[in-house]
C-alpha cells in the first residue's frame, strides 16, 4: 500500500441516496488530492434503541484508529440522538487529528453545510417567476429541527423579494417522510384546506406522498395543482407525475469538506467549489421533465433490477446455510462476491473470538479481541492471499490490494442478533458506494454466520455433555475453574518461600477454522495434547486446558530454573514431533509462554491475564513475518530440513531451485526466522533427537546416527550447546522416564 494520507468519513446508511451523493463528492475529491477514503457506516441507524441492531454501531469505535490522518463527519445522517452523542464523544477525543462536520452543528469543530434557506428560495422564486403563482402552501420538516426553520425562511426570503404576502397558515409542519405528503394530500381531498396553485415540499419524500395521494383521488397534477420537492433523492420514476424538485448540492458539500481536511493536514491551499444546486424539471410543473436526466435515471434503474434480479434469482443464502466451516463459508462468499455492484475487493474481518462471543445488556461494551482475522473474498489483482491477523485500531488489514488511484474501502458491521463478529471491507477504484441491494446480501451473510457459530456449539455441547463443571469437556482435563480450585489447595501445602512455575501453551495458533466434519478429530488431538502434558506432570504439578487451544502446566514444587527450562522445552518437543500434530499445523503454531515466582506471591488470575496477553503479542508478531512475500517458500525449505534432518541439506541446491544468491538467501532466512540457515540445521537435528530421547528405547548412539551424526561425540558436545545438559540428563529429567508415543 503506498504511503498516502488517509481520512476517515463517518457516516449512516451509506446505500441512501442522499448520502451517496455527499460520499461521492468527498471521495472524487480526495483522490483528486492523493489521500485514501476509509468509510464507516453502519447498516440500520434506527431512530430508536434496539439491542439486536444497536451493536452494529461498534464499527464507530474504528473513529479510534491510529492509521486515520483526519475525519469527516456527516452530521445530519445520524438519526439516534444517543448515537449522535456516543459519535461527539468519539470524534471529541480526536485531538490529535482534524475534524470536518457536514449538515450539522457541533462547537468546537469547522461545520459545513449547504444553504437550505438560499436553495429553498430559488424554488419559490420558480414558482413565483416561471409560473406566476402566488398562493403557494410550504410543507416542512419538523419544527424543534433547525434545518426546517431555515426552508421556511427561504419561502418568506422569496415571497418578501416579489411583494407577495406571507401567512402562517400556508406553512404545514411534517416529518420529512411520505405520510407528512399524504396528510395533507388528504385534507385538501376532505376540504380542511384549501386547495392552492402550488405546494413546495421540503424533500421529495413528502413530495412524492403528496402527489401519490393526489392522483389516486383524481386531482390532476399539474393542470389543477403544481408540486416540488427537494434534495432529489432518486426514485422518481416511481411516482407520477415525475417530480419537479431541487438538487441540493451535496456533492459539491463532499468535495468542499474534503478539500478543507486536506488544506488542514498538509497546510496547502486548493480551491474551493461553490455549493449552490439547481432545479431539475419534471412534470410536476408545467415546465416538463429533461428527458436526457429521465434516461440516465432509467438507466441506473435498470442496473439496480438487474443485480436485484440476480440476488432473488440465485442461491447465496442456500449455499451459506449449508456451510460446515470458516472455509466453506469464505468459499461461497468468493463464489457469489459478483452479486455485489461494480466492486473490486471484498475482505472478511472477524474478531478472533467472534464464534464464542455472548450477547450482553450493553453490546456495546461487549469483549471483542483486538486481534482480528482478515480472509480475502476478492482483491483487484486476483490474488486470494491466506487469511492474516491483524489488530483493526492499529492497522489496515495487509491484504488490501493497492491499486493505481488512492484506495477508496467501505467498513460495514457483520452482526447478529446483539452479537459484533467483525465487519466487512469494501474495495472500490472511484468515486462510488454500495446500494440497498448489498445491505441484504450482508444480512445473508451475517445469518449464515450465526448459524455456523451455533452449528459448532451445538456439536461441541453434544460431544461434551457429560463432564463435570470443572473440567473440559473434550479431554476431562481441568479447566480454568478446576485450575483455579486445585491451585488454592496445592498453595495452601506450599510454604511461601516456595518457587510456582507456571506455562502457557497455545497451538494451532494460525488456524481458525471450525469444520464440524473434523471435530472429531479435533478433539481426539485435544485428548493428544492432554496425554502429552499429563505424561509430565509430578505429583504437585497441575494441567489443564484454559480455552480452546490454549492449556496451562502449573508446577509448584519448582526445584530450579533448569528444571523449568527443561520441562518447557520438552512439551514443546512431544507436541510439534507429535504425529497427529505435525500433519496438520506448522512449527511456528505452537507459542509458550511462561513465568515463575514465589508462591506467596503467585496471583493466579493476574498472571494468566499477563501470559495471555503475551501470547497474543507473540501471535501478532508471528503474523507480521508470514506477509512477507518470501515466507510461504522459505516456510517449506524449513519445513523441509526439520523433516528429514538426517539428510545433508545444501544450501547451494537450495538456493538453485528458488534462483536466489547464497547470501541473499542466507540473510532472508535469518531476518525470517532468527537463526541463520547453518545453525537452524544442527537445531532441527537435535530437536527430533530430544523427541527420540523421551519417546524411545534406542540408545544415545543410536540416535546420533538417525539424526544424522556420523561422531556420537560430536552430537554429545552440540547437545549440550543447545539444551544446557547432556542427552543422558535431560532424559533423566522426564518425570515418565522413557514414555512410549501416546
Amino acid at each position: 500500500m503506498k504511503k498516502s494520507i488517509s481520512i476517515g468519513i463517518i457516516t449512516a446508511q451509506a446505500a441512501d441516496s442522499e448520502q451517496r451523493q455527499l460520499l461521492c463528492g468527498i471521495i472524487d475529491k480526495a483522490q483528486n488530492l492523493g489521500m485514501n477514503s476509509i468509510i464507516l457506516s453502519n447498516i440500520y441507524n434506527s431512530s430508536e434503541y434496539f439491542a439486536d441492531v444497536e451493536v452494529e454501531n461498534r464499527i464507530y469505535d474504528q473513529i479510534l484508529s491510529k492509521h486515520l490522518d483526519g475525519i469527516i463527519l456527516t452530521g445530519e445522517s445520524f438519526l439516534n440522538t444517543d448515537l449522535q452523542q456516543r459519535i461527539y464523544s468519539l470524534i471529541k477525543q480526536r485531538t490529535d487529528i482534524p475534524v470536518i462536520i457536514t449538515g450539522a452543528e457541533i462547537e468546537g469543530f469547522d461545520c459545513l453545510n449547504n444553504d437550505v434557506r438560499a436553495d429553498t428560495k430559488d424554488i419559490i422564486d420558480h414558482l413565483i417567476e416561471a409560473h406566476g403563482f402566488t398562493k403557494i402552501d410550504f410543507l416542512t420538516g419538523p419544527a424543534k429541527y433547525d434545518t426546517s426553520l431555515l426552508r421556511v425562511e427561504g419561502y418568506k426570503d422569496s415571497l418578501h423579494a416579489h411583494g407577495i404576502p406571507f401567512s402562517e397558515e400556508r406553512i404545514i409542519y411534517g416529518d420529512y417522510w411520505m405520510n407528512s405528503g399524504e396528510k395533507l394530500a388528504d385534507d385538501y381531498i376532505n376540504g380542511r384546506r384549501t386547495l392552492p396553485e402550488a405546494v413546495a415540499c421540503a424533500n421529495d419524500y413528502m413530495a412524492y406522498g403528496l402527489c401519490d395521494r393526489l392522483m389516486e383521488n383524481g386531482i390532476s397534477i399539474p393542470e389543477k395543482i403544481t408540486v416540488t420537492g427537494y434534495e432529489y433523492v432518486g426514485s422518481r420514476c416511481y411516482h407520477t407525475p415525475i417530480l419537479t424538485t431541487y438538487l441540493r448540492n451535496r456533492t459539491a458539500l463532499g468535495s468542499l469538506a474534503a478539500a478543507m481536511i486536506y488544506n488542514r493536514i498538509t497546510g496547502r491551499t486548493t480551491p474551493l467549489p461553490d455549493l449552490r444546486g439547481h432545479i431539475v424539471l419534471g412534470d410536476s410543473c408545467a415546465c416538463c421533465a429533461d428527458n436526457s436526466i429521465l434516461c440516465n435515471e432509467l438507466s441506473a434503474i435498470r442496473r439496480e433490477m438487474f443485480f436485484s434480479r440476480m440476488n432473488l434469482t440465485g442461491n447465496f443464502e442456500q449455499q451459506l446455510t449449508v456451510c460446515r466451516s470458516v472455509s466453506d463459508y469464505v468459499g461461497v462468499l468468493q463464489e457469489f462476491v459478483y452479486l455485489i455492484r461494480d466492486l473490486k475487493g471484498l475482505y472478511l474481518c472477524l474478531h478472533d473470538n467472534w464464534c464464542s462471543i455472548e450477547q450482553t445488556d450493553d453490546p456495546l461494551s461487549a469483549e471483542n479481541s483486538d486481534s482480528m482475522i482478515c480472509h480475502t473474498i476478492m482483491r483487484p489483482d486476483g490474488n486470494c492471499p491466506k487469511p492474516v491477523v491483524f489488530r483493526s485500531l492499529e492497522e489496515l488489514p495487509p491484504v488490501i490490494c493497492p491499486t493505481d488511484k488512492e484506495l477508496v474501502l467501505y467498513n460495514c458491521p457483520i452482526f447478529f442478533s446483539g452479537k459484533y463478529f467483525g465487519y466487512f471491507i469494501l474495495q472500490y477504484d472511484h468515486a462510488d458506494s454500495y446500494d440497498i441491494i448489498f445491505r441484504d446480501w450482508l444480512k445473508i451473510a451475517a445469518s449464515a454466520l450465526e448459524l455456523l457459530r451455533m452449528k459448532n456449539d451445538i456439536n461441541t455441547l453434544l460431544e461434551c455433555r457429560d463432564l463435570s463443571v470443572q473440567h473440559d469437556s473434550a479431554t476431562g482435563m481441568l479447566n480454568e475453574k478446576g485450575i483455579e480450585n486445585e491451585l488454592c489447595l496445592l498453595k495452601s501445602r506450599s510454604t511461601d518461600e516456595e518457587l510456582i512455575g507456571f506455562i502457557l501453551i497455545r497451538t494451532a495458533a494460525f488456524s481458525d477454522d471450525i469444520n464440524i466434519d473434523s471435530k472429531k478429530a479435533g478433539i481426539n488431538l485435544d485428548r493428544k495434547i492432554a496425554s502429552i502434558l499429563t505424561s509430565q506432570c509430578c505429583v504437585t504439578d497441575l494441567c489443564g486446558k484454559i480455552s480452546e487451544r490454549t492449556y496451562a502446566f502449573i508446577r509448584t514444587a519448582l526445584s530450579s530454573d533448569d528444571d523449568f527450562r527443561l520441562l518447557a522445552d520438552r512439551l514443546s518437543t512431544l507436541i510439534l514431533y507429535s504425529e497427529q500434530y505435525r500433519e496438520n499445523f506448522g512449527r511456528d503454531s505452537v507459542i509458550l509462554c511462561s513465568r515463575k515466582c514465589l508462591a506467596k506471591d503467585f496471583d493466579y488470575s493476574f498472571i494468566l491475564k499477563d501470559l495471555l496477553d503475551e501470547a497474543d503479542n507473540k501471535l501478532y508478531e508471528r503474523s507480521l513475518l508470514h506477509r512477507n512475500p518470501y515466507y510461504p517458500v522459505y516456510s517449506g525449505v524449513r519445513e523441509l530440513i526439520y523433516s528429514t534432518p538426517s539428510i545433508n541439506h545444501n544450501s547451494e541446491d537450495i538456493c538453485k531451485s528458488l534462483t536466489h544468491s547464497e547470501g541473499y538467501f542466507r540473510s532472508v532466512y535469518k531476518d525470517l526466522f532468527g537463526i541463520s540457515f547453518h545453525q537452524d540445521l544442527i537445531r532441527s537435528r537435535i530437536s527430533l533427537s530430544k523427541y527420540l530421547i523421551l519417546t524411545s528405547s534406542m540408545s544415545i548412539e543410536m540416535i546420533a546416527e538417525s539424526c544424522g551424526y556420523v561422531d556420537s561425540k560430536h552430537f554429545y558436545h552440540q547437545f549440550r550447546k543447545l539444551t544446557g545438559v547432556s542427552p543422558r540428563k535431560y532424559k533423566l529429567s522426564d518425570p515418565s522416564g522413557s514414555i512410549k508415543e501416546l
